[in-house]
């Protein structure tokens, strides 16, 4: 009987260590965030409530600039047999829509992958206040990956592409409000040295805007001439098409 017993201990071991895998992602989830939460301070989202399970959970947080957030996940199972748990994340908000991949690493980042959905133009509205600057419209948003440490919420990798599919803009010029349409631009997500950049452009490629966040948590913004030119407005002081006219920055995280 123990020869049989032993014989088959791979099986009870596989079975076993199944089992248990079954336990944890099965287990409710305000049980483990009690356990998590002491050790995710620093997160950059206040979290209002959580319920379900690791395995199909739900999450109600809180950011000063998207306001009220919903997050849905179901884990993948093929993630668990490479022993990087993955998982297929839903984001929403009243102006955020956005799906893909997210595993929490060892080193407490948050790593995205193949993330499409849409955002609004409100979103924008906390960093071009300063400058008197409002947009309206939908920005599409088409596989995003980006790599965020949550302990120092610094972004060491992004990429991804933007498309913002037109709307209307308010901005001064000296000392007066002009309204313009905008047109469609196209914007590229990447890193420059430390820095996690956004990239605008016309259709046609011609550089318009760049955005950037700092590792300190600033961002900002800064506007080329051409922009000017394709929103059909004068600029009237004499600059090249690539001189940049105004600039802003604020702290975000």
């Amino acid at each position: 009987m123990f020869s049989a017993i032993w014989a088959a201990r791979w099986y009870l071991l596989l079975g076993l260590f199944a089992f248990l895998i079954f336990l944890v992602v099965n287990a409710p989830l305000h049980f483990v965030w009690r356990m998590l939460e002491p050790e995710l301070k620093n997160l950059p989202v206040d979290v209002r409530s959580v319920s379900g399970t690791i395995w199909h959970g739900q999450v109600q947080a809180e950011q000063r600039d998207l306001g009220l957030l919903d997050a849905e996940w179901r884990l993948s199972p093929a993630s668990l047999l490479v022993a990087a748990p993955e998982v297929d994340l839903t984001l929403t908000s009243p102006f955020v829509r956005l799906q893909g991949l997210a595993r929490l690493g060892a080193d407490q980042a948050l790593h995205i992958r193949g993330l499409d959905g849409f955002l609004d133009t409100e979103l924008l509205r906390p960093l071009l206040r300063p400058s008197r600057v409002e947009l309206s419209g939908n920005i599409e948003a088409s596989d995003l990956s980006a790599v965020i440490h949550l302990d120092t919420r610094v972004i060491s990798a992004l990429d991804g592409r933007l498309v913002f599919g037109g709307g209307s803009a308010v901005f001064p010029v000296q000392r007066k409000r002009i309204s313009a349409d905008v047109p469609m631009l196209v914007g590229q997500l990447g890193m420059t040295q430390e820095q996690a950049v956004l990239d605008v452009t016309t259709v046609e490629g011609q550089p318009l805007v760049q955005g950037f966040v700092q590792p300190d948590g600033w961002a900002g913004v800064a506007v080329r001439r051409r922009m000017i030119d394709v929103l059909g407005q004068t600029w009237p002081d004499k600059a090249e098409v690539d001189t940049v006219i105004f600039e802003v920055s604020r702290k975000i995280l």
